[in-house]
């Protein structure tokens, strides 16, 4: 990912803040608000705050979507977020596009089961020890722990627009209002839902290209299902090796990466590959289940490949330590097979 960009962008998008939203009844009639009771509202540190919606609400999404320019390209990302506490699942999709480059993709995970999409193909993937986990104190947590990092737009601070002379109108029926301001530099679009009003919608528009949105949906609206009989996506897990020779004898070795999920070792085997494309044959391997294998080749030639178990959760999980030795001259790519997936790991770059 062009992660630079991408963090500009972000930065571009929108003021900090803390992601609240208004729980306090209105001191005046809350249909319609008048300006006043707006900016009222609007001057609460915690008047729009996601993590109060995500320990109050059990199904929520959140989308956001910014546009600007960079480098003389006009640059747009999107971002979904989503949790279903009573399916156990969590979503995160993300949509960028800089000139003409596009990368759009989401993760649906929380059971054995997980979904992924790549642009609009949907694969189908598994996860060994699932742990479903609430995405919006997930990403809060990750935020924290590196600020710097590529992470939603969710802040904004309504105080620096808690004095605006708004134009509001409003539906009976569905308990809707629209607010309009404008300051010094943006067209400030708000919607607010309900009774009491909670707001549910931000748009920000500047004099350029820029513009900036956040939407929020809750309840059956925000519910997420899982798919199967899918494409079956091979696990993320592309070994990255050391290598050394030393008197004769070749060696790599390297960790699973922690980014993958966990599966069961019987589902993969670690091989020394040859060949390019349609021609690729594994010229010696082990099935992890076996964690230790001598393979002697009708040349003389030996391989030894090993896996440790580092966790001691008898997965393949992130961290474990792999490693393969031989003394053959042959040219090999240590790759990993999936035989779930009935892939190579490395068929998805």
């Amino acid at each position: 990912m062009k992660t630079v960009i991408i963090s500009l962008l972000l930065l571009l998008s929108i003021s900090s803040g803390c992601l609240e939203v208004p729980l306090n009844p209105c001191e005046d009639d809350c249909f319609p608000l008048s300006p006043d009771g707006l900016n009222v509202i609007l001057a609460l540190s915690n008047s729009f705050d996601v993590l109060d919606l995500a320990e109050t609400y059990p199904q929520l999404k959140v989308e956001t979507t910014s546009i600007t320019e960079i480098g003389g390209q006009r640059a747009e990302i999107s971002w979904s977020v989503g949790k279903d506490d009573l399916a156990g699942l969590s979503s995160v999709a993300l949509r960028y596009t800089i000139g003409t480059a596009s990368v759009d993709t989401e993760v649906i995970e929380g059971k054995t089961t997980t979904n992924s999409r790549v642009g609009n193909v949907w694969f189908e993937g598994r996860d060994a020890l699932p742990e479903y986990k609430d995405p919006f104190f997930d990403i809060a947590r990750l935020a924290s722990e590196n600020p710097d990092g590529l992470w939603p737009p969710f802040a904004f601070d309504t105080t620096e627009i808690s004095n605006l002379d708004w134009t509001i109108t409003g539906d009976v029926v569905s308990q809707e209002q629209v607010a309009t301001g404008s300051n010094s530099t943006h067209t400030i679009i708000l919607v607010l839902s309900g009774a009491p009003p909670m707001i549910t919608g931000i748009e920000m528009y500047g004099g350029d290209i820029s513009q900036f949105s956040l939407s929020v949906t809750l309840g059956a609206d925000a519910a997420i299902t899982l798919e199967d009989e899918l494409r079956r996506q091979p696990i993320q897990f592309i070994p990255e090796a050391n290598s050394w020779q030393a008197e004769g004898i070749s060696t790599w070795s390297g960790d699973v990466p922690e980014r993958i999920s966990e599966v069961h070792p019987s589902e993969l085997t670690l091989n020394a590959r040859i060949g390019e494309g349609e021609d690729m044959i594994s010229l010696a391997s082990m099935n992890f289940e076996d964690r230790q294998t001598n393979v002697t080749l009708t040349d003389g030639t030996w391989w030894n490949f090993s896996w440790i178990d580092s966790r001691n959760d008898e997965l393949v999980s992130g961290g474990d330590y792999w490693q393969v030795q031989t003394n053959s001259t042959a040219e090999v790519t240590i790759a990993v097979y999936d035989l779930w997936a009935d892939s190579w790991t490395d068929d998805y770059l």
